[in-house]
């Protein structure tokens, strides 16, 4: 089945120079031309993933990002005519998976989106369990729990938990991150990694898992390191 891919943006040559690209790749192509729009197509048609614009009439991406996310854990990639890092930080914690700032090369854009859902998409072999104190986390059904109460994250959120926890003590830099998570192609910048950090934290601990013991070692990466 062909993935589903929302175009949100009110530049109609934009959007419709993408629909015509990204159809002959062999997606299938939804559109939006506000984030109002945006937010409505994504609770309804549940697209595996959403290229969102930061600047739009009615609700702007950065809200649209948050409302969406709230709704669904499909790919987010953010575009911006404004290299802001403001913006990137903001749209980035909010859950967006990746950002991208115009103009762009549209292969770049392809190449982005093709790495963004084989990240989804990747199958879910691991029957272990993993366990630390109340949070229980099952590989192959891709869900985490807190005291037996589903934990909503994201896709990076998961792998990145998934891969610090199958290696307990183990400093992982943010290359290896980058290489376990996105892959040896992935085009965006390691701010990501800590921001999906600092998400998942958040996350664990309103929950009910606060002292999930993610460590930062400065200067090189992150491990988990439970009790010996």
């Amino acid at each position: 089945m062909n993935a589903r891919i929302l175009i949100a943006d009110d530049d109609d040559d934009l959007v419709e120079g993408l629909r015509w690209y990204l159809e002959a790749e062999g997606y299938d192509i939804l559109t939006a031309s506000d984030g109002e729009k945006a937010v409505e197509a994504t609770i309804k048609e549940r697209p595996d993933l959403i290229i969102l614009d930061v600047m739009m009439p009615r609700m702007d991406g950065v809200k649209a990002c948050r409302k969406i996310r709230e709704e669904t854990d499909a790919m987010i990639l953010m575009l911006s005519a404004r290299d802001n890092e403001i913006d990137k930080v903001r749209t980035l914690k909010l859950g967006a998976d990746d950002y991208v700032t115009k103009p762009f090369h549209t292969s770049e854009l392809l190449a982005r989106i093709q790495a963004l859902l084989r990240r989804r998409n990747r199958a879910h072999t691991d029957t272990t369990i993993l366990k630390w104190r109340n949070l229980s986390v099952y590989p192959d059904e891709h869900r985490a729990y807190v005291d037996g109460k589903i934990v909503e994250l994201t896709t990076m959120e998961f792998e990145l938990l998934v891969a610090l926890m199958k290696s307990p003590q183990v400093v992982m830099n943010r290359d290896k991150l980058v290489e376990v998570i996105w892959g040896a192609d992935f085009y965006g910048e390691y701010r990501l990694v800590d921001n999906h950090i600092y998400r998942l934290r958040d996350k664990l601990s309103k929950a009910g898992c606060a002292d999930f013991p993610i460590s930062t070692v400065r200067g090189v990466g992150y491990a988990f390191r439970p009790e010996v």
